[in-house]
């Protein structure tokens, strides 16, 4: 039998007509107990006649080899089905501490952002105020922190409810007011804004002018230590707003290391950098 397989394997390797050709001229040579020997050399061969037609390119095996990884790769091509599998940023992920945080919980945490987010906003505005200033920049808005108070009102008016305001000639601001008989309770609300370098001058009846003076060095040096003073009891806000979230979401069973309390705390981390980042911008500006 061992010798029938080496005949039988030496006439399939010689032939050069398609394998199912091999099949029909090897049957006759071969019977009985070589049947198993003919099988599996017909199998080798049609196994390998794929790599070895046309010249025996094994290049072309390698390549159906290597086909179905291609295929898989091919699924997530842009223009297949499901498109092209992208990788992930920590940025797209969710943070464990908002996707654990108890129903009962969020209108704690919400309540705490807000408040935050509320104070470190009313930062961002008193030192685009002040920036200007420091520049030397004449706007209306310098006037936004007047209060007045009318002898028949409890309670106090904006000047932009009273009076309009502008600016002549870059340096001189121009307040007009409505009512002629308001313009002392107009006057009296300027003063007690205490703006630095703000001294209201009464030109008619119902205006009065307040020149502007350029800030100076000392100037600028008072307002970046105005800013810094500013900056920090606006942290010392956050940071109330804070404790007073974290004493509240303990009163309700969560423990110290809980996601929600751990929430509220990265919420007050962050607003106090983010007044850290208008400070430092401030100093910047001012040159200093």
């Amino acid at each position: 039998m061992f010798s029938t397989c080496i005949r039988a394997g030496a006439r399939y390797s010689l032939l050069t007509r398609p394998t199912s050709l091999y099949a029909r001229s090897a049957t006759p040579l071969i019977s009985g107990s070589s049947a198993t020997c003919t099988s599996s050399v017909q199998r080798s061969l049609h196994a390998s006649a794929p790599a070895f037609k046309k010249g025996g390119n094994r290049k072309q095996a390698a390549a159906k080899e290597e086909a179905p990884a291609a295929e898989e790769e091919d699924e997530f091509e842009g223009g297949g089905k499901r498109g092209k599998k992208k990788g992930f940023s920590v940025a797209d992920l969710t943070p464990a501490s908002q996707s654990k945080v108890a129903p009962e919980a969020k209108g704690e945490v919400d309540k705490a952002s807000k408040k935050m987010i509320s104070t470190v906003d009313w930062y961002r505005k008193e030192m685009s105020l002040l920036t200007n200033r420091a520049l030397g920049r004449v706007t209306p808005a310098i006037l936004d922190s007047v209060r007045v108070h009318l002898p028949d009102l409890d309670v106090p008016l904006k000047l932009s409810e009273v009076a309009t305001v502008g600016v002549k000639e870059g340096t001189v601001l121009v307040v007009t007011a409505f009512d002629e008989h308001n313009l002392k309770a107009i006057e009296k609300g300027i003063y007690s804004a205490e703006i630095p370098h703000c001294v209201p001058q009464r030109a008619d009846a119902r205006t009065i002018r307040i020149p502007m003076p350029k800030p100076t060095l000392e100037d600028r040096a008072s307002y970046i230590k105005t800013a810094s003073k500013e900056c920090e009891e606006t942290k010392v806000k956050i940071r109330g707003i804070n404790t007073a979230g974290l004493k509240a979401l303990t009163k309700m069973g969560f423990e110290k290391r809980s996601s929600e309390l751990v929430e509220m705390q990265s919420l007050s981390d962050t607003n106090v950098g983010e007044v850290d980042k208008i400070f430092q911008k401030i100093k910047k500006d001012l040159g200093s």
